[in-house]
Order: structure tokens, then C-alpha cells, then sequence
């Protein structure tokens, strides 16, 4: 009986959903600027933010805010050691016309938060990066 229990835990969607949701997140934005969220499966989280000017004419700016994030069914929490807050949804097929593209991939959609606007969070998505396609830079 125990077994079956702890099967049924196991292959539970809450639990499978809780390890496919630790990475690596990123706005895809056509700006001077980032964002990457990192959730590491040890409930670490950290944003990198990095804004730079297009015609090279000042250094990148990078700053970064940590915290930890916890997961209850399709909500997902960060609380940074700040005391500042937001909460996602996690969204397993997020819109790629945000960016100008068909199709759609894991993401995070933003539902509040109290970091300040500044940051941008409110303005874009966040996409799982391993399901994003690639390109340079210039």
C-alpha cells in the first residue's frame, strides 16, 4: 500500500510540473535590455537584468536581483531578499507574438508583482530559453 502511494505521488502531474518548471527564463524584447530568470531546482531564483545603448556609446549595465521561488499548482512565486514579490503563471504553451512569431513555448506570464516598474517585468513574458530559437546579437 505504501508503494502505490508513494507511485502515485511520484508520476503525480504536481510533482513532474515542479521539476519542469526549474531553468532558465528570458524576455525576448527588440530593446537594449534583458531580463533572465534563473530558478534552480534548490529554490534559488535570480533575475539579470542588463540594459546597454545601441550605438555602444556607454558600458552594459547589468544588476541583479536574488531571492527564492516556490511553486503551488499552476502559480509560481518568487520572493526576493528584498521582500519584494512577484507571481507568474506558468503558461506551458505562451504565446511567441509578444515577439513577432508564430507558435508558442513554456513561459511565465506575469499576474502581480511589487518590484519596480523599472525592471520591465510588467512589459514582457519570460520563455523557458532551452525551447527558444537562437540569434546573434549585433
Amino acid at each position: 500500500m505504501i508503494v502505490l502511494l508513494f507511485l502515485a505521488l511520484a508520476s503525480s502531474p504536481q510533482v513532474s510540473a515542479s521539476s519542469n518548471v526549474a531553468g532558465h527564463y528570458e524576455a525576448v524584447t527588440e530593446t537594449e535590455y534583458s531580463i533572465d530568470l534563473a530558478l534552480r531546482s534548490n529554490g534559488q531564483a535570480q533575475y539579470k537584468f542588463v540594459t546597454w545603448e545601441a550605438d555602444g556609446s556607454a558600458p552594459e549595465q547589468h544588476e541583479i536581483l536574488s531571492g527564492r521561488w516556490s511553486q503551488s499548482g499552476s502559480q509560481l512565486t518568487l520572493r526576493l531578499s528584498s521582500g519584494q514579490v512577484a507571481t507568474y503563471t506558468i503558461v506551458p504553451c505562451l504565446s511567441h507574438q509578444e515577439f513577432g512569431q508564430s507558435g508558442c513555448s513554456q513561459g511565465l506570464s506575469l499576474v502581480n508583482t511589487n518590484i519596480s516598474e523599472r525592471y520591465g517585468l510588467k512589459r514582457f513574458g519570460l520563455w523557458k530559453s532551452a525551447y527558444l530559437q537562437r540569434t546573434v546579437r549585433p
